[in-house]
């Protein structure tokens, strides 16, 4: 048994730091630099430092290749005498490093620090050293204790200091008007100065780009014509529909899966496996685009040029990714990455687990402040785990349609805009992935736009079971389910008579002639979700789908 010492490396405050722009450039370029702060500033730290590169090296290219042997995770080198630090672990927002050296450890956090500072400014590190004995990084009663130990020195550590990493704003310097920080270097594109933080961001949107691509060849290859925008602008918006959707997912209970493992080698075939599971999944989504692009049914959702993908992602992590697309497609594209997401397993000890996420789409105006879009989409995923912690496995998805703006948390905007005389006008969010079928179910969703649409999904029979619902009586049923049961039961009776009935939902079949069912002891409606989906999602695909599948 030795001593060594554990050196914990984070970042705070990311989010605002990726999303705070209203320039798409800046903020996947934001993104480039954060994923790089532990690839190119950890590595040059790590060389500056005198530590062997090759030891660096090692867990990245274990970690990047999909099909390396695990023989990397399941051995500890800093136990051999001859290695004087090891990678840990380097995912899910921090790094792990281990140290015979107390001096080294401090002098390889001085030098990350630094080479932030230069490289990304306005990024916030966080570090934390902590001693441990080497014998506990396979030890299952040890290691888990040691670990959390040292996550609490990083906690202190947060709540002590934070480190001043931008140059504070005078009155005798211009202000950035991008960041609202110091101006101090010169926009060559744009002849204008702008602030260190915005310069690098801008500085690594090209790197930004030749990664993505780099990433997703095998997938791109296929039309290598496509790209990626590089603008809001530029991702497809027409001139009757300027919304694009802000996509935030996020892999179900992968906190907890971490906590459980109880070795070193556990946690780095996790982190490794649900990062690998992620990038696939985002490659299947590429794929399915990539394949319908041509066809009219699917460009029809936006202002196709022949170049630009409706799609650019900002953040793939570990278990998460955002990403921007039209606002037609935003919902559509989430459904699809979620449940290819769901196929796929992770390594957790022997075992192999299923993967689940939940979805955020908030759905805003081009112009609209894009770091608050981003926090509402954030807020939508979190609603949707919710739901998702009450049923094992299963991947959930909330939306918000904004035609102006909004303020608030998401509970007062709803209150607000989405409660009734009769009750709750909101039925979201829903289980795209899971074991049960019942009314959440958002092939219930999508069965009920079609049904308003005069959809069935058949082939073989010229004529609709019923004509679809004429825009007036959409409008009108939208106004009466706002007003209470009386008014909504006999708008519907009135309808029946007409031959225009609303869609049967699973479980509950007086939701058909009243609108309302009860869930949890409060009326609510699933059709007022129907309603507000049906004016942007593509309806049109999930019945050309459908077909496909009969042909």
């Amino acid at each position: 048994m030795s001593t060594i010492y554990a050196v914990l490396l984070e970042v705070a405050s990311i989010q605002r730091y990726v999303f705070g722009s209203n320039k798409l450039k800046e903020n996947y370029g934001a993104s480039y630099l954060v994923e790089n702060m532990f690839e190119e500033n950890l590595k040059s730290a790590w060389k500056k430092v005198g530590l062997d590169a090759r030891a660096f090296e090692l867990w990245t290219e274990w970690a990047k290749d999909e099909d390396a042997a695990d023989d990397f995770a399941d051995e500890i080198r800093i136990l051999k005498p001859e290695i004087e630090a090891e990678v840990g672990y380097i995912g899910g927002g921090n790094a792990l490093l281990f140290f015979i050296d107390q001096e080294k450890a401090k002098k390889l956090a001085k030098e990350w620090s630094k080479e932030l500072l230069i490289n990304t400014p306005g990024l916030n590190p966080t570090i934390a050293i902590s001693e441990t004995d080497s014998e506990y990084l396979n030890n299952k009663e040890e290691f888990p204790e040691s670990i959390s130990a040292l996550f609490k020195v990083m906690g202190e550590n947060k709540s002590k200091y934070q480190p001043q990493t931008t140059l504070p704003r005078h009155g005798i310097t211009a202000e950035c008007n991008r960041t609202g920080l110091s101006a101090e270097c010169f926009d060559t594109d744009k002849k204008i100065y702008i602030s260190s933080v915005a310069k690098a961001k801008l500085d690594a949107a090209d790197k930004a780009t030749s990664k993505l691509l780099q990433d997703f060849a095998e997938v791109l290859q296929i039309k290598s014509k496509y790209s990626f925008p590089e603008k809001f602008e530029e991702l497809g918006q027409s001139d009757d529909d300027s919304h694009i959707s802000i996509v935030h997912i996020d892999g179900n209970s992968m906190g907890y899966k971490f906590k459980e493992c109880k070795t070193l080698p556990e946690i780095r075939k996790l982190s490794k496996s649900v990062k690998n599971a992620t990038k696939k999944s985002v490659g299947d989504l590429l794929e399915v685009i990539i394949k319908k692009i041509d066809d009219p049914a699917f460009n029809q959702n936006f202002a196709y040029n022949g170049i630009w993908l409706p799609i650019r992602p900002i953040i793939i992590g570990g278990d998460d990714i955002t990403f921007v697309c039209p606002g037609r497609l935003g919902v559509y594209f989430a459904k699809i990455f979620m449940e290819k997401f769901a196929e796929k397993e992770v390594k957790k000890g022997n075992e192999r687990i299923p993967l689940s996420s939940c979805a955020g789409i908030a759905i805003t105006k081009t112009k609209y402040p894009f770091y608050r879009g981003y926090e509402l989409a954030e807020e939508l995923c979190k609603n949707a785990k919710k739901e998702s912690r009450k049923e094992e496995n299963s991947s959930w998805l909330d939306f918000h349609l904004a035609y102006g703006g909004f303020s608030g948390e998401l509970k007062d905007i709803r209150r607000a805009n989405y409660e009734g005389a009769a009750g709750h006008l909101c039925l979201r969010p829903y289980r795209v992935v899971g074991k049960i079928n019942d009314h959440r179910n958002f092939s219930e969703c999508i069965k009920g736009i079609k049904h308003f649409k005069g959809m069935n999904g058949s082939k073989e029979e010229e004529e609709p079971e019923q004509k679809g619902w004429p825009n007036s009586k959409i409008k009108e049923l939208r106004e009466v389910l706002t007003m209470g049961h009386t008014s909504a039961r006999i708008f519907i009776q009135e309808m029946n008579y007409r031959d225009r009935t609303l869609s049967e939902i699973e479980g509950h079949p007086e939701c058909k002639d009243t609108g309302w069912l009860c869930e949890n002891k409060k009326h609510v409606t699933p059709y007022f979700d129907m309603l507000e989906l049906m004016e942007i999602y593509p309806i049109k695909l999930e019945e050309k789908e459908v077909i496909d599948v009969h042909l």
